[in-house]
């Protein structure tokens, strides 16, 4: 392969672009005539027999189709043409690599931050949260965590009222009041047992704290008497701003019970009446904080704003409420301040944004370089098919104008668009706007444009033989893979549905479409099996038993049949291509 010029054999437009008959077996030959319109026709003696100047624009053609389907080294054999679109993707991947891994540093430290953030604020609102709901375990037995009756509701509520008012002083951390939207309701000042007011300058007085907001989402009414029943299903939306005194928070935090009077008075009640009105409520709040890490390339704090929702969730009417807490924390621009530092100019900072430029830069010329190369393989394109179509009185076929598309080169130019769009949302954010949903698309853009970039330079494997076994293997083997998957995927799907809905109310793995299907996925490549029998609730022995057999056919089925014919496919392309090659 890499003793004479690649060409793409079984096309007419080999036979024109040879050098010389000889180049080109009578096999070769008379596949290329039978794969296209043009059957039974030696183009050599058809260019001998044209005019003068259609011969001469045919030898032309045949020049430029020639070094058009040549490979890097050939064309630099010819031509001493240095391979600039190789020599900037190796470039490419260099400082791409090095701003992967200041971006990973980055969007660690901020993904850190926001999830232990947010598990702190579980552990200070949420009563009975414990350490060992922290953990990311698909096995844990942990159940949801709820409250069972209207005692547990009240002192849940308490808790999280209480631990609101006295943020200030429990909390070992940098948390405070959102004071940009406080309510302009005065409220009674914190004073000393003389009645004199404490003006403490670390501590936000009581009277500007912001309210609470409550809301209730119910239903109109419902009368329940003996075996009768009347509904009103007119949904109600009602929102309270929760204005307590010092004295009722005081009073609260002393005994829960105290509660239910202080909120009767605002139109609040949690009765045993209630269970089937209410469907869910959710106490919002918002806090700020100042996130430094002394370990982060740039030591700049940081100042976020921390929306906290937690939601009472009486929605299934069972007698048990689900009781969960999210955060949604944003980045607050308006944040003033200086820094006190020994050290001189901050050069990583700096290093990271000529990074960033620069890798701007040679995307921006690797995407200019491919689509020139993608516009000048269209344009030969029309000039071939316009001369075979008005000289040679034969068309191209459409397999032979799809050589003209170098897929290598839009794959090239997409991972460009993708890591161009990825610098500037990450320049974007280096200049302090830490949202959320912009470090994940720039994470997802970045991924995905180093990605292409990486399988681009394959490409360039394909010049040595010996070194281009892997494309070589999955390009012959892909036909025959994409008809075995087509009848493998609606094997996995009878599996999948028949899986949700024998298992799914039984096991928390089969409990949705997408569940099940990643746990058969899990059980395919031989992982968590014994994990996916536990997880079968006993409580019906019917199902436990059914399910049981379910996994045992999936897994026999799947990793001892499936999986072996798809190896075995992959296998017999790999020996027919060690043999050609």
């Amino acid at each position: 392969m890499a003793g004479r010029p690649q060409k793409k054999k079984n096309h007419t437009l080999d036979v024109l672009s040879s050098t010389s008959a000889a180049e080109i077996s009578d096999t070769e030959h008379a596949e290329a005539m039978s794969s296209s319109g043009c059957n039974k026709i030696n183009f050599q003696e058809v260019l001998d027999a044209l005019p003068p100047a259609d011969r001469e624009t045919g030898e032309r053609l045949r020049r430029h189709l020639q070094f058009f389907f040549m490979d890097t080294l050939w064309k630099w054999r010819v031509r001493r043409q240095i391979p600039y679109k190789l020599l900037l993707q190796v470039l490419k991947i260099i400082l791409i690599t090095a701003q992967l891994i200041l971006f990973a540093e980055l969007r660690m430290s901020h993904v850190d931050f926001v999830d232990e953030t947010d598990t702190v604020m579980r552990h200070k609102f949420l009563r009975k949260w414990s350490g060992d709901r922290n953990t990311l375990d698909c096995s844990s037995t942990s159940e949801r965590y709820a409250v069972y009756n209207v005692d547990d509701l009240i002192e849940e509520f308490s808790y999280i009222v209480c631990a609101y008012y006295h943020l200030q002083e429990d909390s070992f951390a940098s948390f405070s009041y959102d004071t940009a939207y406080v309510q302009r309701v005065s409220r009674q000042a914190e004073k000393d047992p003389d009645g004199m007011e404490v003006n403490d300058p670390n501590k936000l007085p009581f009277g500007k704290i912001p309210y609470l907001r409550f809301c209730l989402e119910r239903i109109a009414n419902v009368s329940v008497f003996n075996n009768t029943y009347d509904f009103d299903i007119t949904p109600v939306h009602d929102c309270y701003s929760l204005n307590f005194t010092e004295d009722d928070v005081r009073k609260v935090c002393e005994n829960s019970t105290s509660a239910v009077p202080i909120l009767a008075k605002r139109g609040i009640s949690f009765k045993t009446e209630d269970a089937l009105i209410i469907s869910e409520g959710v106490i919002y709040f918002n806090l700020r904080t100042i996130h430094f890490s002394p370990i982060a390339t740039d030591q700049r704090p940081e100042c976020y704003l921390i929306a906290v929702s937690i939601l009472f969730d009486n929605s299934h009417h069972t007698g048990q409420v689900y009781v969960s807490l999210s955060t949604e924390i944003g980045y607050v621009n308006l944040c003033n301040g200086r820094i006190l530092k020994g050290g001189g100019f901050p050069y990583e900072v700096m290093i990271m944004g000529l990074l960033d430029v620069v890798v701007l830069l040679v995307c921006i010329a690797s995407f200019i370089l491919c689509c020139r190369a993608l516009i000048r393989a269209h344009l030969l394109k029309k000039m071939s098919i316009e001369y075979f179509e008005q000289v040679l009185k034969c068309p191209l076929s459409i397999s032979d104008q799809l050589e003209f598309l170098n897929l290598w080169y839009v794959m090239i130019v997409i991972s460009d668009v993708c890591m161009v769009s990825a610098t500037l949302c990450k320049i974007t954010i280096e200049f302090r706007d830490f949202d959320n949903s912009l470090f994940n698309t720039t994470g997802i853009l970045l991924g995905i444009g180093a990605l292409l970039v990486y399988v681009g330079v394959l490409r360039y494997f394909g010049f040595f033989s010996k070194y281009n076994v892997l494309i070589l293997t999955m390009k012959k083997a892909l036909p025959n893979i994409l008809r075995f998957m087509s009848c493998a995927a609606v094997l996995y799907a009878g599996f999948l549905v028949a899986g949700w809905v024998i298992i799914g109310p039984y096991s928390l793995k089969f409990r949705t479409l997408g569940q099940a299907s990643e746990a058969l996925f899990s059980l395919l490549n031989g992982d968590d099996m014994f994990a996916t029998f536990y997880t079968i609730s006993d409580t019906n022995a019917l199902i436990k038993i059914v399910g049981t057999i379910y996994v045992y056919v999936f897994v026999s089925l799947f990793i001892y049949v499936v999986l072996s014919l798809f190896i075995a496919i992959i296998m017999d392309a790999y020996e027919i291509v060690k043999v050609r090659f």
